[in-house]
């Protein structure tokens, strides 16, 4: 059987913020199944630290929603519902266009270029179907989209919300790879608008991106949910 394993820490910050930032990468990464059950003494093994700064790791990610209380005091990863995925993309088709607005005067050339190499990288992981790592990709795309928006506090509830869309795509919530080409089209659009420092049509084209998304991703997981729905009956 394999076992699941997350890369030892390093000596730069503290222990405690290192377990969180190991731990939520692997969570973000698709290391352990949805459900699976974590214990703190494996996971402080693995990243070669004591209980304590896994146990206040796994609390903040509990909070963040990665991960959930399981029987007898346990920890498991999260299951991520249609109703969550929904909600998420509702919030989000409301702050993230505008945070996109507040950024676009703010943008350069220097930003514009990253934001073409995640656009590059995304496609790359794409045509292999590599789903969560373009996922990763298009994610770090769309967080420089708003990185100079002035409204710290948009950026932060943002931010939280794209770590429960990342942990959803790779918890089977992403959907088919068939769609990447058409994604590009639309993150090269919103790009365009924003580096002619069009920022209402950035802002339009970031929300029918955003609700086009949750449709696709919502239709494609009622298709994968139909024979499981057959075979119960």
């Amino acid at each position: 059987m394999t076992v699941a394993r997350i890369e030892p820490l390093v000596d730069r910050v503290s222990r405690t913020e290192q377990a969180y930032i190991a731990l939520r990468e692997a969570l973000l990464s698709g290391v352990f199944a949805p459900g699976a059950q974590l214990r703190e003494a494996d996971v402080a093994e693995q990243l070669n630290v004591s209980k304590t700064p896994v146990r206040e790791a796994m609390s903040s990610l509990r909070a963040k929603g990665l991960l959930v209380p399981g029987p007898k005091r346990g920890i498991l990863v999260a299951r991520i519902d249609a109703e969550t995925v929904r909600e998420i993309h509702e919030v989000r088709a409301v702050l993230e266009p505008e945070a996109f607005r507040l950024a676009v005067p703010y943008l350069d050339s220097d930003l514009v270029r990253l934001a073409h190499e995640h656009l590059d990288e995304a496609a790359r992981h794409g045509s292999c179907h590599d789903l969560g790592a373009m996922s990763r990709a298009n994610r770090d795309f769309h967080e420089l989209l708003y990185e100079r928006c002035p409204n710290n506090t948009m950026k932060f509830l943002l931010n939280d919300m794209r770590d429960q869309l990342q942990f959803a795509a790779v918890s089977g919530w992403r959907g088919t790879a068939s769609s990447w080409e058409y994604e590009r089209e639309e993150h090269i659009a919103m790009l365009e608008a924003a580096a002619g420092g069009d920022g209402e049509l950035a802002a339009q084209l970031c929300k029918q991106h955003i609700e086009r998304a949750a449709v696709k991703i919502l239709a494609a997981a009622a298709v994968a949910e139909e024979p499981r729905s057959e075979m119960l009956r």
